[in-house]
């Protein structure tokens, strides 16, 4: 007889992308792919960076509570990032940057292993 390995079906279609996603409320949305990839939701905070010359965002993961982190509230499958007050400071155009971006991962000397996203002022990658 066969050793059958069946798996039902919960009604939940994964996801396997592995984008971040900046929404036009100021959150940042992990995807559940990109969680799973770097298992992020083992992390408690996100403390965010911006560089104007590249137009780029710096997401440092880590679980030391400091001035400015925001909380990674993680649900079924992924995560997300309350970030507004980020996007305000930094004049950020939630209109005109939001939407889905695939991050580079990079060790930055001054900061430490970060994942970076490459704002779009066209619009973000669909």
């Amino acid at each position: 007889m066969k050793n059958w390995a069946f798996k039902k079906f919960d009604g939940r279609v994964p996801r396997g992308d592995t984008k971040i996603g900046i929404n036009k409320s100021g959150l940042i949305r992990l995807s559940s792919g990109f969680c799973d990839l770097t298992g992020i939701t083992k992390y408690k905070y996100c403390v965010l960076y911006y560089d104007s010359t590249h137009n780029a965002i710096a997401l440092k993961f880590t679980n030391t509570r400091e001035d400015g982190v925001s909380a990674v509230t993680p649900d079924l499958k992924a995560a997300t990032l309350s970030a507004k007050s980020f996007f305000h400071a930094n004049k950020l155009d939630l209109a005109v940057i939001s939407g889905r971006y695939d991050p580079q991962k990079a060790n930055i000397l001054s900061i430490g292993e970060v994942f970076i996203i490459e704002l779009s002022t066209n619009g973000a990658i669909t």
